[in-house]
């Protein structure tokens, strides 16, 4: 019988901080043509960790932020070739979860909201049917959600994308499994801009404001790191033979 390796416990904890995250396997089936349909029916673009979430900066008191984690959903996709069958440009719907916390003198703050219907444009690069590893660079040309007459915005918009002056670009790994369907590794750098105005009576009355920044949005969704600490620590209390 033998401990665990805590050495080896503390590398892997090292190699999965230094990343960032990890991804679970997110699977397509082959459309036919050699490749798979992007995006990936079923499965949303997310936000997970403070550094790729949306924040509202502008328009708050010096020292308060609210954070946004974020879930898009495309629906009602509609794929169109351009440029040859190999470049294609994916139009959809939207399905937006926000999870919005406030800091500071917002402390103790917290709403969820759904915007169920926003627009969404994406442009995918060439790629080569039939290859078994297929690298796509792509650019989110259009993103835009929005809602009015809630409780505490009169106005929230989420605007991004090229067409907007908001640089998206993006990248996609599709590697082929042995039956046939393909492994989904996707993710945009998304340049956006956040314009809220707040509601009358609600938290945020009085204020309003215009936040810039730049999130990674990814599929398959992160896996925080905080889950492998767990398993390390619970695997430190076992013996294996």
């Amino acid at each position: 019988m033998k401990t665990f390796n805590s050495t080896v416990a503390l590398t892997v904890l090292f190699i999965l901080t230094a990343i960032g995250f990890v991804s679970a396997q997110i699977v397509a089936p082959d459309n036919g043509l050699g490749t798979a349909d992007l995006p990936v029916p079923g499965h949303p673009y997310t936000t997970t960790f403070d550094t790729t979430i949306f924040f509202i900066i502008d328009g708050l008191p010096p020292g308060t932020t609210i954070k946004i984690e974020t879930e898009m959903l495309p629906l009602n996709i509609n794929n169109v070739p351009v440029g040859g069958t190999s470049q294609i440009d994916s139009f959809f719907d939207i399905f937006t979860e926000l999870s919005l916390t406030g800091t500071g003198s917002l402390s103790g703050y917290h709403r969820d909201i759904t915007i169920p219907l926003g627009t969404g444009h994406i442009h995918w690069g060439t790629r080569m049917p039939g290859n078994p590893v297929q690298a796509i660079s792509a650019d989110w040309n259009q993103l835009q959600m929005q809602i009015i007459s809630d409780p505490d915005f009169d106005l929230l918009r989420i605007t991004g994308g090229n067409s907007f002056g908001l640089p998206s670009p993006g990248h996609t790994t599709l590697t082929q499994l042995p039956e046939g369907s393909w492994a989904v590794d996707s993710f945009f750098d998304i340049t956006y801009r956040i314009d809220f105005v707040g509601a009358p009576g609600g938290t945020l009355a009085g204020r309003s404001g215009s936040t810039t920044g730049t999130i990674k949005m990814a599929v398959p969704e992160p896996i925080s790191v905080s889950v492998f600490v767990a398993g390390i620590m619970f695997l430190r209390r076992r013996r294996f033979v």
